[in-house]
């Protein structure tokens, strides 16, 4: 389609999104408007990837967003299609992520067909909902996705109306002036709040969110070699390496991190988003402060007692590096971190002809480089996989942290693919996770992607099926699948598929996919029982086990 011919509204967001350097566009078009829209992007030199469902192509867009820094954009019809991506919206919302959701609407007011409150229910998940008619509703559009803190944006197209022209006030300069004072004055203060805490403690502990991904180098410079314990949120992790002394591990509201919270006398948050962390309470006795940057979103007191603080991290980072020398044991933060990965460990079950879901990721992370991407799907397995896979920096292990939704994993790892083709992308799935976007593989095929999805099948929801048992429930029905042959669908969609029940099946299955141009499913069948044990340690009592050389010697106790 000739630029020319596409309507003024759809030209306006594709020229909006073009600026701040949108290179992709995901989607499942319907007829008309959003004909415009593509064929304006293909005219701009956006690529549109057509997906098989709308929540699908958003988390893809969501994903281009997460590693690119530009907006993601995705393309959906009127009614059932904005209504069918809504759950990808709610993942760009909770993990902060800039989206612009392009809708069509029902122009003709005489109809009720496909015809729903859009903006409402835009609004219920989303930033805003904004009606797109030119280009300055367009561009307000993009910016409002962009801004601190992003996330997803609904741009309804409407043709119908003339566009809105706002003219600069007076009043933003002003308004603009007035807020950076209050920035500064507020950062005065947290500073001399956070010196006095440092200057006091024998034993502090970081907790690294996603706000700290775009100050990593300041992360580095400040606590490699400081000797400070540092936990990360699942959207944190690299931004210290895991092979680093001070890595410790992951933070998520559990109970896996008691053993160094219960022994810290501070505790100190920086870009730590409260959407991070699991319902849980937050009780320990050591002071905490967080540290977000401004326009972060409060913690609205789920961290119970905490100090909030409104400072530049770079800052925040310069007060704990000139703090005294902490009083932990040599290598705390890698003590930690391997204690936890021994616990996991020990805690692999497998029968004859079945694989541990530890020996998945202990494997697949031997034979893959230590750059791949991997993407990780919602589910009993992402409770080994998050922990256990070790990665160098930040944006190479990537997770639904807010939403914590199903059907994550393989249109993340496509959107990666497209993002990062010369990197190799791993997909861990399990098989509820893949029959939601099977579909997809198809989508991995058309475009040759090096996509590596690797399914923990066991036929079942394996989490929830250990969340029916404190319930009172134990009926199969809910939870339980026939079982399926994903290498064999995987095969009929033109993809690589092969099954794996041993570690040297895995191996050689991901040295041929690591080889090949295209995308590979590798059907690992595996034996859930050991998720309860697993269960336990990120979420139950034996969690809380004490660390030898850590808990023993420090524990201050819990309130």
């Amino acid at each position: 389609m000739e630029a020319s011919t596409a309507s003024p509204a759809a030209g306006a967001i594709v020229a909006a999104l073009a600026r701040a350097g949108t290179g992709l566009m995901f989607g499942v078009p319907g007829g008309g408007p959003n004909l415009d829209v593509v064929g304006a992007a293909e005219a701009a030199g956006l690529r549109f990837v057509l997906a098989h469902g709308e929540t699908a192509a958003t988390i893809m867009a969501a994903t281009s967003a997460d590693l690119t820094g530009a907006p993601g954009a995705v393309v959906v019809t009127r009614g059932p299609g904005l209504a069918s991506a809504v759950n990808g919206i709610a993942h760009a919302a909770l993990d902060r992520l800039p989206v612009v959701v392009i809708a069509d609407t029902v122009a003709d007011t005489r109809t009720s067909h496909q015809r729903i409150d859009q903006g409402a229910l835009g609004r219920s998940v989303a930033k805003a909902a904004v009606t797109v008619t030119g280009p300055p509703t367009a561009a307000r559009a993009v910016a409002t996705a962009l801004a601190a803190p992003p996330g997803p944006v609904i741009a309804n197209m409407d043709n119908s109306a003339a566009d809105e022209q706002r003219p600069r006030r007076m009043e933003d300069g002003v308004e603009a002036q007035t807020l950076r004072a209050y920035e500064d004055m507020a950062a005065r203060a947290g500073r001399a709040i956070l010196a006095e805490a440092v200057r006091a403690a024998r034993r502090p502990v970081v907790l690294l969110g996603a706000g700290a991904i775009p100050r990593t180098a300041a992360v580095r410079d400040a606590l490699n070699g400081r000797g400070i314990p540092a936990l990360h949120t699942y959207r944190a992790r690299g931004v210290l390496p895991d092979s680093g002394a001070e890595a410790a591990g992951l933070v998520t509201g559990g109970t896996m991190e008691w053993p160094l919270l219960s022994a810290a006398d501070l505790i100190v948050g920086l870009g730590v988003d409260e959407a991070e962390m699991i319902p849980a309470r937050w009780d320990y006795a050591a002071q905490t402060i967080l540290v977000s940057g401004p326009g972060a979103p409060p913690a609205r007191g789920w961290f119970t007692g905490a100090t909030e603080l409104s400072m530049p991290l770079t800052e925040a980072l310069d007060v704990l590096a000139a703090g005294p020398e902490p009083d932990w044991p040599t290598d705390a933060g890698r003590a930690v971190r391997a204690d936890s990965a021994r616990r996991l460990a020990a805690a692999a079950v497998a029968a004859p002809g079945l694989l541990a879901p530890q020996q998945v990721i202990a494997t697949a992370r031997s034979c893959a480089p230590p750059e791949i991407i991997a993407t990780v799907d919602a589910g009993a397995h992402m409770l080994v996989a998050m922990p256990l896979w070790e990665v160098p920096g930040p944006r190479l292990l990537l997770t639904s942290s807010g939403l914590a939704t199903m059907g994550y994993a393989l249109p993340a790892a496509i959107a990666a693919a497209l993002c990062m083709p010369h990197i190799p992308v791993l997909a861990f799935t399990g098989d509820g996770g893949l029959g939601m976007t099977l579909a997809e593989i198809e989508t991995a095929v058309r475009l040759s992607l090096r996509v590596i999805v690797v399914v923990f099948n066991d036929s079942a929801l394996s989490l929830i099926k250990i969340k029916q048992k404190p319930a009172g429930h134990g009926d199969d029905e809910a939870v339980r699948y026939r079982p399926v042959s994903f290498a064999a669908a995987a095969a009929a969609m033109g993809a690589a598929g092969v099954a794996a029940t041993s570690e040297r099946e895995l191996a050689a299955a991901l040295a041929d996919a690591l080889a090949r141009p295209g995308p590979t499913v590798i059907d690992a069948h595996v034996d859930p029982a050991g998720y309860p044990a697993v269960m336990d340690l990120s979420r139950g009592q034996t969690g809380r086990r004490f660390v030898p050389g850590i808990s023993q010697e420090f524990n201050v106790g819990r309130r």
